[in-house]
């Protein structure tokens, strides 16, 4: 598409070298002599780029560089003048001029300085066009839900204010996070996950905040913690709900003054961070059971975004499972299956309690395992025999010992490992588990 230039100068052998020089360059050119009619032709149509004098008969070339940059979108500027300084420069700079072209020129830096401005407006438009690619690359699905959500973490992103993700296990809630950084103004800074499940509270402390030499034993040299890491980009508060009840002070104190202090420290640093906290529990009746603070959810809950389970947009599964078995087949090195008609409604029909993260796992198991070219519903049905027939059948019922291992492996498994996590809902300590673990050999 052809860049479109208006050259705005009082002086006809300026409008006209111009207008020359940058038509032969393969420019859309319009000329104006004043500053209304460079007005006039701006409000008519979206220019690409405008030159103008700064010093017009009507108006100042400033003044007219401040209408049209106010204006949305707004177009790139290069100011001409005959006397330039540094003065004019900076108040030029500070008014949205990109640049400025000093009399007299040639025709060559005349090429120059025009093609420069152009050429980055392209690639800072097209590396706006890639991050916004990227940030939606993983939130598949042509459904409703799906479509709210992209448009409202488009709409929210630049905000850059604190968003709450909530959502059911396995929906994609760190995806929706990273959508969040990269699709705002810290897109070029660290983004940062912390999963608050995953460490007990001494440990989940330093991780969060640092800590000082000696500050405890086995710390023997200083740490950095990861909300200092994350300064000018995103802090990502995984499971926020799991934050022990003895942390949730220091960490609304780091929120609300943006400062961290290291465990074992005296000063304080001061940290530029963006929050996004998720959770697959409902923080009301951790509130009212006593395990989060009211202050901190309210500091946490700015805006809420809300992540719709696999069971409520049943219409990307089809299209999910398609990506899944393309990812794998890339993976392991062989060819893509197929997925049947049989195969897509066997897997639409399913209540897929895991959510997005259960599906991946079922494409990859079924396509690690397919033996043809094309996955059949066959292919996911689960092995053995059904969960009725092993009730029914005496030779497959199950030990005391055998059931309390094999549920144990499911809560870890549906918790990801995360053992404190895997106790609460146990309605065991963590250190009742850790020992049956030994005793189950599952450590």
């Amino acid at each position: 598409m052809t860049a479109s230039i208006l050259v705005v100068d009082d002086e006809r052998g300026i409008r006209s070298l111009c207008g020359d020089v940058l038509t032969r360059a393969g420019y859309d050119v319009e000329t104006a002599a004043t500053a209304g009619a460079a007005l006039s032709a701006a409000a008519a149509r979206t220019f690409d780029l405008i030159l103008c004098d700064i010093n017009l008969p009507d108006k100042s070339g400033l003044e007219v560089l401040a209408e049209v940059c106010a204006r949305k979108p707004a177009p790139t500027v290069i100011l001409i003048t005959a006397y330039p300084t540094v003065d004019t420069a900076v108040r030029g700079m500070k008014l949205g001029a990109r640049d400025y072209l000093a009399k007299p020129f040639s025709p060559d830096e005349l090429r120059l300085i025009c093609g420069r401005a152009l050429d980055e407006d392209a690639l800072r438009r097209e590396n706006a066009e890639l991050r916004e690619t990227l940030a939606f690359e993983h939130l598949l699905g042509h459904s409703d839900a799906m479509a709210e959500l992209r448009a409202t973490i488009t709409k929210i992103a630049s905000a850059d204010t604190t968003v709450l993700v909530t959502g059911e296990s396995g929906t994609g809630k760190e995806l929706c996070a990273r959508a969040l950084h990269y699709h705002g103004r810290r897109a070029g800074k660290p983004f940062v996950a912390v999963n608050c499940g995953a460490l007990v509270g001494s440990l989940l402390e330093s991780e969060l905040f640092g800590h000082e030499r000696g500050a405890f034993t086995g710390a023997e040299r200083k740490r950095r913690g990861l909300m200092a890491a994350a300064h000018r980009g995103t802090l990502f508060l995984d499971e926020i709900g799991e934050l022990p009840m003895s942390l949730q002070p220091k960490l609304l104190r780091a929120l609300q003054d943006g400062e961290v202090k290291p465990v074992g420290g005296e000063r304080s640093e001061t940290v530029d961070i963006r929050v996004i906290a998720a959770t697959n529990r409902d923080l009301d009746d951790a509130i009212a059971g006593g395990r989060f603070r009211e202050d901190l959810y309210y500091r946490l809950n700015v805006i809420t975004l809300w992540v719709p389970p696999l069971r409520d947009r049943k219409a990307d599964i089809a299209l999910l499972a398609e990506t899944f078995a393309e990812r794998v087949s890339v993976k392991i090195g062989t060819p893509r299956p197929e997925l049947s008609p049989d195969a897509i409604a066997w897997l639409e029909n399913q209540p897929w309690p895991g959510n997005v993260r259960e599906l991946e796992n079922a494409i990859e198991r079924a396509v690690v395992l397919a033996a043809g070219d094309v996955l059949e519903a066959k292919d996911f049905a689960p092995a053995g025999p059904s969960r009725a027939a092993r009730a029914t059948d005496p030779d497959a019922l199950l030990s005391l010992e055998q059931l309390e291992r094999a549920h144990i492996e499911r809560v870890l498994a549906a918790c990801d490992g995360q053992k404190t996590r895997a106790a609460a809902i146990l309605g065991i300590n963590r250190t009742t588990l850790w020992k049956k673990l030994r005793a189950y050999q599952l450590d």
